[in-house]
């Protein structure tokens, strides 16, 4: 677009050729219109097999609305709007009339047709050399359900189940021999085919829920800071002192982790033996102050898990990547109340992995929607068009 003058907007005075020109870049939106046609399909009697024939119809049989408007339904739910609410922004922003039912059967409608990409995701799972892992708690129709996530660099897989026992874990993971990435939940364990590597952020929290009940401000695992009481009680002595050597041995194997990312396997090997050897003579301690005993046995039980990162590269020593993905969940938790059925949860949890596992990988997720409901099949999950994000 080109703006110009023929005369001067102050005096009236006629100009001539401009003397310079001065850009500027809008972005817009063109008005929304819905796109309302009709289709009329021609039937033929067939002179040689005296057949009724008709020719292939380009949208959905028995369907009122289309494929790019089921996608952009399915993409408004999992912002976190209600049913009602995507009713009332389509009618308003684009003068589409839909009913709450009709909402719901798209997204059900869409469900079904990415359910095949859905198991070839969970498959992917079980291949995976690095999967992080975690759960929350997910009401399905006013009761307790569980949500889980499972991670890894191209992909993420949901899963909504009633309960936070092993059988969801085996059912995902069964037979994995990768590196499981996790919080310590005990159901993780059943997985024994599989190395595993414990959060060290979860270890600080447990080593901080002990100070909170001590009066102690909660101190960081990657930064040196001196005790601080915030109320009238004694310095708990004998648990700062414990909390202090499990942070100081886990602080130097991330530093040293993360100044040798490309150090040789020997090198890794010998810290690895001297470090586990380091935390498990600071557990074995004699100790009476009672927090101080449970984190030191819940640690012992899991001293294998602490050190993983050192001797598998890659490997990283958090569980952040699928805590921001466990965050989605508690997020559409918060904003929705949960679902009202276990249709709706089975529905939740194969559409939000496909809209994840799109932004891990980059890729259009209203294309890969479009592309599964129109019946030419389920859509391929190729390589990621960008670099994936890590598990960090």
């Amino acid at each position: 677009m080109r703006l110009t003058l023929d005369r001067c907007r102050r005096c009236g005075t006629r100009l001539g050729q401009p003397c310079a020109f001065r850009r500027r870049v809008i972005t817009e939106l063109p008005h929304p219109q819905p796109l309302i046609f009709e289709v009329e399909i021609a039937s033929y009697l067939c002179p040689g097999c005296r057949a009724r024939v008709e020719p292939n119809c380009p949208y959905p049989a028995n369907r009122q609305y289309g494929f790019l408007l089921t996608a952009r339904v399915v993409h408004l739910r999992l912002l976190g709007l209600s049913a009602a609410t995507v009713v009332d922004f389509l009618d308003e922003a684009h003068g589409v009339r839909l009913s709450t039912a009709a909402v719901l059967k798209l997204e059900r409608w869409a469900a079904e047709a990415l359910g095949d990409l859905y198991e070839v995701l969970k498959a992917e799972v079980r291949k995976a050399p690095v999967v992080g892992a975690d759960e929350t708690k997910f009401r399905i129709a006013g009761e307790n359900g569980w949500m889980w996530v499972f991670t890894h660099l191209h992909a993420v897989v949901y899963r909504i189940a009633p309960s936070r026992g092993q059988d969801v874990v085996e059912e995902i993971l069964e037979r994995s021999r990768g590196i499981l990435v996790h919080d310590g939940w005990v159901p993780y364990e059943v997985i024994t085919t599989a190395q595993h590597q414990l959060d060290l952020c979860r270890v600080n929290r447990w080593l901080e829920r002990g100070e909170v009940v001590h009066r102690v401000e909660p101190r960081p695992l990657l930064k040196v800071v001196d005790a601080k009481l915030v109320g009238p009680r004694h310095s708990p002595t004998e648990l700062l002192e414990f909390g202090d050597g499990v942070r100081s041995i886990l602080r130097g194997s991330i530093e040293w982790s993360d100044d040798h990312p490309a150090a040789p396997m020997p090198g890794r090997t010998a810290l690895y033996r001297g470090l586990r050897w380091d935390m498990a003579d600071h557990l074995r301690r004699e100790r009476k102050d009672p927090d101080a005993q449970r984190i030191a046995g819940e640690l012992w039980k899991r001293r294998d898990m602490l050190f993983t990162f050192l001797i598998e590269p890659g490997v990283p020593w958090h569980n952040n990547g699928a805590e921001t993905e466990i965050r989605q969940g508690v997020l559409y938790r918060k904003l929705s109340g949960g679902r009202r059925s276990w249709t709706g949860a089975w529905v939740l949890e194969r559409l939000l992995t496909i809209y994840r596992t799109c932004r891990k990988r980059e890729l259009d997720f209203l294309s890969v929607v479009r592309e599964a409901i129109s019946g030419n099949g389920s859509p391929a999950f190729g390589p990621p068009s960008g670099p994936a994000r890590n598990l960090s």
